[in-house]
């Protein structure tokens, strides 16, 4: 039960976090008129192991008449007993019976604490400081007022007892091997409640944790260690413990670099293919890795000793003159506290340089330099394909637009004729009158000129038949101002009835120009004399 007691409500039993709920219960029946009354206490209070920490308690106004004759708190042990914690009297002060809470611990904030003191505003004011907060302190507390004529009222809070606990995470040096062992630590004492602990890594490892309890304190350590197969690509890599905890704001991080011990791996560096004879100041590298650091170099061939103008210096082997001695394999051993590594480096001696390597070395560098230029060229060019392709869609759009829409070229406004010259080829005279038949009259040859002149109708008017369809002779009626003419069928009418035109070698316009007086008033006799001067023209197929 002590064990339930110092553990926060998330960790204990059932009953225990049921307590605020239970309370009510379990105390003595409330007076009547209780149920008037409010009494103002938040559902949970926090504090730090060792701080002070304050349980507000307040009694809401119930008016002038409600006088409150007592406060009294009291503690629900997880036996389920009550424990009087602190009381108040406006006669008798102050009391604290119990002798966890002595008057050194507990103190009323607002009222004061020697006896005699009269009942005022203060007494709706219960709230309890509590000074040095221990881990048994935890648990539920109620506030009752004893008022007349309302009655008792009561409220429950609960005190959780919280401890930041102090993080810190090293690496755990290991030596390189074929079982999982762990190879970092990270360490979260004194929390309350326990702190929660993760990894952020990189490899493939596993966390296992575990929980120590501190009874003097009533405070959890955690302990979480990172494991996996040591091997020499975990050296040097960095790992993350993150602590969360509910005293802090963000999770506290903190990394770890891991150490894991293993012989030295050996690598040889800096051959060319290209040592002649007489060459001069060639060098190999000895490349190291391992943990420990080296403690040895030794450079020798696979056929005993160096020759005579090679000579090793640190993990450097340099040979100031290449001859046919040189030509060998050659040897780095790296030793450390773990064991040894070895490397050998064959070298083949030429009689001369070695162009083919050189220039191959160059064709490569060409090469790519030209793939690059070609590159960059056939961007160019899908840059300048696409960008034409861009330009003809916007002139093919333009065109579509022309097509579609009405025509840009508007023609000249045609001139005004001031003066219309008299033609030479009017045949008939119009007359004042403004109804003037434009179409030549004619008149059917079967009935006779008087019948057809006599008549009160108008003259019919009808398209002229052309020359080779007149089956006999037409009458050209003039004007009101003249008789008309008989034109007999055939071509020689056209001979016989001459009207002194200009052209009169042409017989069908000769003939036009007698039958269509219209015709011959819009025309000219010389394109080149008479068009010369006039705002337009017109053709002469308009008409007919």
């Amino acid at each position: 039960m002590a064990r339930a007691a110092a553990l926060p409500p998330s960790r204990s039993s059932p009953t225990l976090r049921l307590l605020p709920l239970l309370l009510p219960l379990l105390l003595p029946p409330r007076e009547a008129g209780a149920q008037d009354g409010q009494v103002q206490m938040p559902p949970e209070v926090r504090g730090l192991l060792g701080d002070t920490v304050k349980l507000p308690c307040h009694l809401l106004s119930q008016g002038p008449k409600v006088n409150v004759s007592q406060v009294t708190w009291q503690r629900l042990d997880p036996s389920g007993k009550t424990q009087s914690v602190a009381a108040f009297h406006p006669s008798h002060g102050l009391s604290f019976p119990s002798p966890q809470f002595s008057s050194e611990r507990l103190s009323f904030l607002a009222m004061g604490p020697s006896p005699g003191a009269r009942p005022g505003p203060e007494m709706q004011d219960a709230t309890l400081v509590l000074q040095g907060l221990r881990v048994e302190d935890e648990g539920n507390y109620s506030c009752e007022f004893a008022t007349f004529p309302q009655g008792t009222s009561r409220g429950v809070t609960w005190l959780q007892t919280i401890a930041q606990p102090k993080n810190k995470a090293d690496p755990q040096e290991v030596t390189v091997g074929s079982e999982a062992v762990p190879v970092a630590r990270c360490v979260s004492s004194g929390g309350r409640p326990p702190a929660r602990i993760s990894w952020s890594s990189s490899l493939n490892g596993q966390a296992r944790e575990t929980e120590v309890p501190e009874h003097m304190f009533g405070t959890v350590t955690v302990t979480s260690r990172y494991t996996l197969v040591p091997t020499s690509q975990a050296d040097g890599v960095k790992i993350t413990c993150k602590v969360e905890h509910e005293t802090f704001k963000e999770p506290e991080q903190l990394p770890v670099t891991l150490s894991v011990r293993y012989p030295p791996e050996v690598s040889i560096s800096g051959y060319d293919d290209n040592w002649y004879l007489g060459r001069s100041e060639v060098t190999l590298n000895c490349d190291v890795r391992s943990n420990p650091e080296p403690t040895g170099y030794v450079w020798s061939t696979t056929s005993g000793d160096l020759p005579a103008s090679a000579k090793g210096q640190g993990h450097q082997l340099i040979v100031y003159s290449v001859d046919k001695r040189a030509n060998t394999t050659f040897t780095c051993t790296v030793s450390n506290a773990l064991g040894t590594g070895r490397a050998e480096q064959l070298v083949l001696v030429r009689e001369s340089p070695n162009t083919a390597g050189a220039g191959a070395t160059g064709g490569i560098i060409g090469g790519i330099i030209a793939a690059i230029i070609a590159t960059a060229v056939i961007a160019t060019g899908i840059l300048i394909c696409r960008q034409q392709r861009k330009e003809q869609r916007l002139q093919g759009a333009e065109e579509e637009d022309d097509v579609e829409g009405p025509p840009s070229y508007k023609p000249p406004t045609p001139k005004t004729k001031l003066e219309e010259p008299e033609m030479p080829s009017q045949l008939f005279t119009l007359g004042a009158s403004e109804h003037s038949p434009l179409k030549t009259p004619y008149f059917d040859g079967g009935v006779s000129i008087a019948e057809q002149v006599g008549s009160q109708e108008m003259p019919r008017y009808h398209e002229l038949p052309t020359m080779e369809e007149r089956p006999g002779p037409l009458l050209l009626g003039a004007t009101s101002l003249g008789s008309p003419l008989l034109v007999p069928p055939g071509p020689p009418v056209a001979k016989r009835i001459s009207l002194d035109l200009e052209d009169e070698d042409d017989e069908e316009e000769d003939y036009l120009d007698k039958i269509n007086p219209i015709y011959d008033a819009l025309s000219y006799s010389s394109t080149s004399d008479s068009y010369q001067g006039k705002g337009f023209v017109m053709s002469r197929a308009m008409y007919v």
